[in-house]
């Protein structure tokens, strides 16, 4: 596997952990706010904000290396090739 294929896969990963954790809080919320949490929701509702925070700096890190490649990417300056027909 090269190495833009491994990114992919690693940010591919990294998003499904994010999209996860996310879900997870959501579930945590279930439409309530903060203050209405118990002590046991509200510790692990900090858990996986925590883990999805992690996964979503994960997911720009690999997003970045993805772009560096590319001239112009990351500074929405991109200029596709020009067509060749």
């Amino acid at each position: 596997m090269d190495d833009t294929a491994e990114l992919i896969q690693q940010h591919k990963q990294a998003l499904e952990e994010y999209q996860y954790w996310d879900a997870e809080i959501k579930r945590l919320l279930k439409g309530r706010k903060m203050r209405d949490l118990d002590v046991e929701d509200i510790d692990n509702y900090r858990q996986a904000a925590e883990k999805r925070d992690v996964a979503y700096n994960r997911m720009r890190r690999f997003e970045r290396a993805l772009l560096d490649d590319i001239p112009g990417a990351s500074t929405g300056q991109f200029k596709p090739p020009a067509d060749v027909s």
